[in-house]
C-alpha cells in the first residue's frame, strides 16, 4: 500500500470530522469512473478552483484529491441547491455528455455521492480505505530500510495504546457456486504499510521475517482490541481476522470474543498462516478444539498451488473449513501431473472448502469453476462483482 501526502490529510481529516462530525458533509467525485484519455490532472484542478469559489462563503471547506483521480470535499453550512449545481458542474467537467453506468464503492449508480458526516462517515472510510489498499510500488520497497532491533521496541510500545481502526481493511469472499455472485464473507487485516506510514516511515517491516515475527504478539493483541469496534459496525454474515495460533489460545482471543455482540456469535473464522501453521503445529489441535467449542471457523492462508507438493494437510485433524490457494499465472500453463497435485489435494480435503485468492486476471475464474472451487477473492473479483458483471 502506497498513501500519497494528500491521501494521509484526508485521512487525518476524516480523524477530527470523526471527533467533530456535527453540520458537516462530504462529497466524494468518482474521477476514477470518468472517460479515460483526458486531462485528469487539468480538471482536478479545475474543479478545485471551482469548488473553492463556489464555497467561499462556507467556514469550513476542504478539497483532497486521491491518487486515483476521485475527489472528497468535505464542507459545512452551504445550502443543497448550491451543493447539487456544483455537483452538476464538475460531473459535466469530468464525464461531459458521458452517462456513469457502472455502480460506485456505495453500490449506487452516480458520478458523485453526498454524505453527511453524522450518519455516512464511515461509508467514507470504507471507500477511502479501498482507494488507498494498493500495492506499494517496486521503487518504494527498495529504497526503504529493513526494520531494526531498536525499531521493533518503538513499534512494540505504539502498539500497546495505538487504535488501528484506520490501517483496518477488509476484502470480500466471494461465492461463486451460482449464477448470481454473492458476498460469502469478510476477511479483515491491517496493512503492514499503513503501519509503517504512521509510525516508521522509511522502514520495511517485512523485510526482517525474524523480527516482524517477534512482533506478532504485540500486531496481534492490537488488531483484535481495534476489531471489536470495528467488525460490530458491519452488517455482512461473517467475518475472518487473521491471528497467530498462540494467540487463538490466549486471554486477549478469549476477552476479544466474550466482547462481541451476540448476533455475532458463529460468525468469525480465524485465518491462520501457513508459516504459524508450520512453526506452532502442535498448537494446532487445542486451537481447533477451543474454535469449535466456540463455533468459530479456521482457514489456513498463505498458500501456493506448489506447497502441495510439499505440505500434506490431509493429515492436519480437524481439517479446516477453509484453505486459501493463490493464483499465480503459472498454473494455466502446468502440466497435468504437477497439477495433479492440486487437485489431489482439493479432493483428499473433503469438507475443506478452497478459495481462489489473488484474482487479479479473467482467467483466474473459469480456472477456479474448473476444478470446482468455489470461492474467490482478489482486485478483479471485487471490480466485476461491483459493476454487477458475472464472475
Amino acid at each position: 500500500m502506497h498513501v500519497t501526502e494528500a491521501e494521509r490529510l484526508f485521512l487525518h481529516e476524516l480523524n477530527s470530522i470523526k471527533r467533530d462530525p456535527l453540520g458537516k458533509r462530504i462529497i466524494h467525485f468518482f474521477g476514477s469512473m470518468a472517460p479515460q484519455g483526458t486531462d485528469m490532472t487539468r480538471k482536478t484542478d479545475a474543479a478545485r478552483h471551482y469548488i473553492k469559489k463556489a464555497f467561499a462563503k462556507s467556514p469550513y471547506t476542504e478539497i483532497f484529491a486521491a491518487s486515483n483521480g476521485d475527489i472528497f470535499v468535505a464542507y459545512s453550512h452551504v445550502t443543497v441547491s448550491e451543493v447539487l449545481s456544483v455537483c452538476s458542474k464538475i460531473e459535466k467537467l469530468f464525464c461531459e455528455d458521458t452517462v456513469v453506468t457502472a455502480r460506485n464503492t456505495y453500490n449506487e449508480y452516480g458520478f458523485y455521492k453526498v454524505c453527511d458526516a453524522g450518519k455516512d462517515l464511515d461509508k467514507v472510510f470504507s471507500a477511502f480505505k479501498a482507494i488507498i489498499a494498493v500495492v506499494q510500488p517496486d521503487s518504494d520497497r527498495f529504497t526503504k530500510k529493513p526494520m531494526s532491533i531498536e525499531d521493533l521496541s518503538f513499534l512494540s510500545e505504539k502498539l500497546r495504546t495505538a487504535d488501528l481502526r484506520n490501517a483496518i481493511f477488509n476484502q470480500p469472499i466471494y461465492f461463486i457456486g451460482e449464477k448470481v455472485p454473492s458476498i460469502e464473507f469478510l476477511e479483515f487485516y491491517v496493512a503492514t504499510q499503513q503501519i509503517e506510514d504512521m509510525f516508521l516511515p522509511g522502514v520495511r517491516l517485512t523485510s526482517n521475517p525474524w523480527l516482524f515475527n517477534a512482533l506478532r504478539e504485540h500486531f496481534d493483541r492490537a488488531v483484535l482490541k481495534a476489531m471489536i469496534g470495528e467488525i460490530a459496525e458491519y452488517r455482512h454474515k461473517s467475518f475472518s481476522i487473521n491471528v497467530s495460533l498462540p494467540m487463538v489460545l490466549s486471554r486477549e482471543f478469549a476477552e476479544f470474543y466474550e466482547s462481541l455482540p451476540t448476533k455475532l456469535a458463529g460468525k468469525i473464522l480465524v485465518e491462520v498462516d501457513k508459516t504459524d501453521l508450520v512453526q506452532n503445529y502442535s498448537l494446532y489441535k487445542d486451537a481447533a478444539a477451543l474454535a469449535g467449542e466456540k463455533g468459530l471457523k479456521l482457514c489456513i492462508d498463505g498458500l501456493d498451488w506448489h506447497d502441495f507438493e510439499v505440505l500434506c494437510l490431509r493429515n492436519t485433524k480437524p481439517k479446516p473449513h477453509y484453505m486459501k490457494v493463490a493464483w499465480h499465472n503459472d498454473l494455466q500453463n502446468a502440466d497435468d501431473h504437477r497439477l495433479g497435485t492440486l487437485v489431489d489435494a482439493i479432493k483428499s480435503n473433503e469438507g475443506t472448502e478452497i478459495i481462489l485468492t489473488r484474482c487479479e486476471s479473467p482467467k483466474c475464474f473459469p480456472f477456479a469453476r474448473t476444478l470446482g472451487i468455489r470461492y474467490v477473492q482478489g482486485k478483479l473479483a471485487d471490480q466485476l462483482f461491483k459493476t454487477g458483471m458475472a464472475l
